[in-house]
């Protein structure tokens, strides 16, 4: 049972990042309920404070590490963590292994695709001289596929989940060869790859008919539908709906698994149905005695209404087609909104039409010459509402464009933000491995300034669009970063902010934030030597089309001589991002150094 919640898990983080919070909401009640999971956890922490043997320590806390990613994530990030001490103080490999692997899981649960990523690299990189349990390369391998499935690296993706395969197979774990084997799966399926999909969800339904996996059973016919349906094979799509049958009811088979498969069922009906849709209105009304009774989710609950909404719409039933299409419009907000008009545009049309027939079929039996006139003027006006409609899809093909756009370009740099983050992690494992103080020194920089950029475009889309950064945003979160990572507290430093600005355009933003993150830098090297009360003063105003940024510290290092002379990296990087934004810059040392920069930048 404990298996099959985990299985929930991984798939709907399979299915779409954004969902795992809430599939973690929907089962953390019943999950805490039926497998008593404060007492499974107790038990293995009393066992490990009585164990002596380190593996046996780090196999217990790796334990609770899976039962506390379903309840508490920080608090199996903090177990991992122990069980990386204990492993590495140990220094048997295979304890190490089991420590990375339960830390990659707890950073999945953070949706940390560097750290996932890093830990998942270090414990693979021990099977090249020790010879790990075959679980635990499984279970390695599986991470490194989510992380390249979600970098779009379909080929590394899929290679990684069939060694996991392959490991599980070794093991004799049936429900790990099961959810394997549904990943590879579903990463066929994302890249439209159908036929292969096909093979590795017909060995899961194997898997899982061996082991009584109900859910993942039905789980699995739900992306054989979805592969016919991309294959526009509609007859065997409908056939697996049948095959379905027999286990849908299942007891096993959680209420979550039903909703989705409620709606693929519907939404295949609706579209390649015969024209009664019988099979739609059973599984949508199966939907709605669902949704009074429990919470289905989000998700399926706006498949549902949409469904609903097509299905009354085809019946001409359109009252409950319209307030269907009011709840779908309420639960999506944004997203689809193109279809969520086209069919209240579409009723609205209708009646009005409806109306107007009406009328000039009762003027018609008043007055014969009223009808002449009514129905030229109907003429007129159908051609006018056809103008009207025929602007309206234009608009609609351009807004929906603008927003794929923009979609793509959020995207584009959540991936440069992640690529960005993965180098830096990179970088700090390569720091690491060097004994050379200024290699490291270098690597250091190399990292600051790649995780300065890393935020720059973290800024750029979190914001609603995708040209403009959030500066004050990215100002506060990098000075602190470097306060912190220089071994400054809140406490002991004193850190002025002053940013008038709350966003520009990217193309200023960046380069002026590199420009801050070196000047910071600096400042956090070499100003602060015998200063009792280290500070330092950031201000960015605007005035007059003039950006100036202002960087203050009170060390006594820097003399304007020094920096003149100097050919420092930092300083050419300075000068050079500083001429490329068309720039001046102004440096005054008196009481501390005192950087002043203007630039000139457009009109928002």
């Amino acid at each position: 049972m404990q298996a099959r919640k985990l299985y929930y898990f991984y798939f709907m983080i399979a299915r779409s990042k954004s969902l795992v919070l809430f599939i973690l909401i929907v089962f953390l009640s019943p999950y805490c309920i039926a497998q008593k999971w404060h007492t499974q956890t107790d038990s293995l922490l009393m066992a490990y404070k009585k164990a002596a043997i380190p593996v046996q320590k780090v196999k217990l806390l790796t334990d609770a590490v899976a039962i506390f990613l379903l309840q508490n994530p920080d608090t199996a990030l903090l177990l991992s963590n122990e069980a990386e001490v204990i492993a590495e103080s140990s220094g048997n490999d295979t304890a190490r292994a089991m420590a990375y692997a339960a830390k990659s899981a707890a950073y999945l649960i953070k949706d940390n695709d560097a750290m996932i990523l890093e830990y998942a690299l270090k414990g693979l990189k021990l099977s090249e001289r020790t010879i790990l349990p075959p679980d635990v390369l499984a279970s390695l391998n599986r991470k490194l596929g989510f992380v390249y499935r979600n970098s779009n690296r379909f080929a590394e993706s899929v290679d990684a989940y069939k060694k996991a395969l392959a490991y599980s197979t070794l093991s004799h774990n049936v429900y790990d060869m099961a959810t394997t084997s549904s990943n590879i799966g579903n990463t066929f399926n994302s890249f439209n790859q159908y036929d292969s999909a096909l093979i590795y969800h017909n060995k899961t339904i194997e898997f899982a008919r061996k082991a009584g996996f109900k859910d993942i059973i039905v789980r699995s016919y739900m992306q054989i539908i979805n592969s016919y349906n991309g294959l526009q094979q509609y007859p065997k799509a409908f056939q697996a709906v049948a095959d379905m049958q027999p286990y849908l009811n299942d007891a096993d088979v959680t209420q979550v698994t039903k909703g989705l498969v409620y709606t693929v069922i519907a939404s295949l009906d609706m579209r390649h149905g015969d024209k009664h849709h019988a099979l739609a209105a059973k599984y949508l009304d199966s939907m709605k005695h669902l949704i009074t009774h429990t919470a289905p989710g989000k998700e399926n609950l706006i498949n549902y209404y949409l469904n609903r909404s097509l299905l009354e719409f085809s019946l001409n039933h359109f009252d409950s087609a319209s307030a269907a299409l009011e709840k779908y419009d309420e639960l999506k907000k944004i997203h689809d909104d193109e279809i969520i008009s086209g069919h209240a545009q579409e009723l609205a049309t209708r009646y009005e039409t409806g109306k107007k027939d009406a009328r000039i079929k009762d003027l018609d039996q008043q007055n014969r010459l009223r009808k002449r006139l009514l129905f030229g003027s109907f003429t007129a006006c159908a051609v006018f509402l056809a103008l009207l409609w025929w602007v309206w899809e234009q608009n609609k093909k351009i807004r929906k464009q603008e927003g794929h756009l923009n979609y793509l370009m959020k995207e584009l740099h959540h991936r440069v933000k992640n690529n960005l983050q993965i180098v830096s992690s990179l970088l700090n494992l390569q720091s690491a491995r060097i004994d050379d103080p200024l290699a490291q020194k270098a690597l250091m920089e190399g990292q600051h300034r790649i995780e300065a950029m890393s935020l720059i475009h973290q800024k750029l889309y979190q914001t609603k669009t995708t040209s403009r950064v959030n500066i004050q945003e990215f100002i506060a979160e990098l000075s602190e970063n470097l306060m912190h990572a220089y071994g400054y507290k809140a406490h002991n430093f004193n850190l002025q902010l002053q940013v008038a600005v709350k966003e520009l355009e990217a193309d200023v933003a960046i380069p002026a934030g590199l420009i801050l993150n070196e000047v910071v830098t600096n400042a956090f090297k070499y100003a602060y030597k015998n200063v009792a009360n280290p500070a330092l003063h950031i201000s960015l105003q605007e005035q007059a089309n003039k950006l100036q940024l202002t960087i203050g510290d009170n060390g006594r290092e820097l003399t304007e001589k020094a920096w003149k002379y100097s050919t420092s990296f930092g300083r050419q990087l300075i000068l050079s991002l500083t001429q490329q934004l068309e720039g001046a810059m102004q440096l005054t040392c008196d009481n501390g150094s005192i950087f002043t920069f203007t630039f000139p930048v457009k009109p928002a």
